[in-house]
């Protein structure tokens, strides 16, 4: 067997394959005797039909093709490591030339991956300086668990003013007709003069009002709301103030120490939340600083990142954006009108992100390659007990799964990538 490889535009590669005459005719023999076991020919048992009699039943470009799909795939594998070409796609294979007494000639287009012009990654260096939790970051984050255990009291006062929290039943129209916000008859919450949350409108509206007072408040529908065709429409909202509430925080003590963690005392609280951002800015910043380096040294290596790729990448963007609007109910087309473009123009903001993320993939390759990395099975099987529980069914279901589509490869991909990543970093930190 012969195998020529030529290097097309933009990270394609063209084989020509050339398998000799008696290569061709053994498949073809071997062809031959599987079918002759198969085929059901009157007069003869199976297994004992003349080749010629088969091939006047069945006709002879069966024959023909039954040998090549046996005979393509076993040569092609070869011509791949014959040539030293890295496949990165299924190749489009053509046969240029097939039959009895000749040798069989075929041609590949396959896209490979492409050569990577790494930098001295080893001499990178970063800065790396975890930020310090200060005591502020501390007082805030107890604030929050404050406001998080905070109670609404009746308040004792008639009219509503700014900051209260209010009981309101609320009907809406639009254009004449009735909006269905999901409420039904039940009162709702709203804060009086609170626009940022106030997804009825009408929070400014009702500062003044008293308890038992019914008005109309004129409002427009957000602009997300699940009926695409009134979302920023003008509406007229029905109020009735049916009770007044205010916000009580509970007290900065022991006992509130105690009811959120358990703590002992306030301090040991302090203590505890700080032990907490501490862990979670470390995190954090760990995964920023991996980032930040690897994008460092991406930017710096040279190869050709293959279009096709990235334009992969952008498609699978779109379609995970596409199944998150769903999810809330919205469409990928209502989205593009609210946010004034079309769908080329939706592409275009995610190319540079996509290429980016295509190029980094291609030089954590080539660093894996050049440092020798791989995935242990313990690693993979690590992963794999991952989805499997996550999907709630067995190991040994899914590792079948997975080996069976050749998802396999891409777990272990990723094992060898996450390693790399980790490995730069550690370099560009002198560790």
């Amino acid at each position: 067997m012969k195998a020529i490889v030529e290097k097309l535009e933009d990270s394609f590669a063209h084989l020509s394959i050339e398998v000799e005459e008696t290569r061709f005719q053994e498949a073809l023999e071997e062809s031959y005797h599987t079918l002759s076991y198969r085929v059901k020919v009157p007069g003869f048992r199976k297994g004992r039909v003349p080749r010629q009699v088969l091939e006047m039943r069945i006709g002879k470009e069966t024959l023909i093709e039954d040998a090549l799909r046996s005979l393509i795939p076993q040569v092609y594998v070869e011509a791949v490591k014959e040539t030293g070409i890295d496949p990165l796609d299924e190749p489009e294979l053509n046969v240029s030339e097939v039959g009895e007494g000749k040798p069989l000639k075929l041609t590949a287009r396959v896209l490979v991956r492409p050569e990577v012009s790494l930098p001295d990654y080893k001499e990178t260096r970063i800065e790396k300086e975890i930020p310090k939790v200060s005591d502020e970051d501390v007082d805030r984050q107890i604030e929050i668990l404050r406001e998080n255990q905070a109670v609404l009291v009746p308040i004792d006062r008639e009219t509503v003013v700014e900051g209260d929290f209010v009981l309101v039943e609320v009907k809406i129209t639009s254009q004449g007709e009735p909006v269905e916000f999901g409420v039904g008859e039940d009162t709702v919450l709203v804060q009086a003069g609170d626009s940022e949350h106030d997804i009825f409108g009408i929070g400014k509206g009702i500062v003044g009002l008293s308890i038992g007072e019914q008005t109309e408040i004129e409002m427009t529908l957000p602009e997300g709301f699940p009926d695409e065709e009134l979302a920023g429409k003008p509406g007229l909202a029905d109020v009735k103030i049916e009770g007044i509430r205010k916000k009580e925080v509970p007290e900065l003590n022991e006992e509130f120490a105690k009811t959120v963690g358990g703590f002992e005392s306030v301090d040991a609280m302090r203590q505890g939340i700080r032990e907490i951002l501490e862990k979670s800015v470390k995190e954090r910043f760990e995964t920023e600083y991996i980032n930040k380096v690897v994008d460092k040294i991406t930017s710096e290596a040279e190869l050709n990142v293959p279009e096709i790729l990235v334009e992969r990448e952008i498609d699978r963007v779109l379609q995970s954006l596409e199944v998150n609007l769903v999810q809330q109910g919205l469409s990928l087309d209502g989205y593009l009108e609210s946010c004034g473009m079309d769908k080329e123009a939706l592409r275009s903001n995610y190319r540079d992100n996509a290429y980016s993320g295509v190029k980094s993939e291609f030089v954590l390759d080539a660093v894996a390659k050049a440092e020798g990395f791989t995935a242990s099975d313990d690693e993979v099987n690590e992963k794999i007990q991952v989805i499997a529980d996550y999907r709630e069914t067995s190991f040994e279901d899914v590792k079948e799964l997975l080996e069976e589509s050749g998802r396999i490869r891409q777990i272990e991909g990723a094992i060898i990538r996450e390693k790399t990543r980790k490995h730069l970093a550690q370099l560009a930190a002198g560790e």
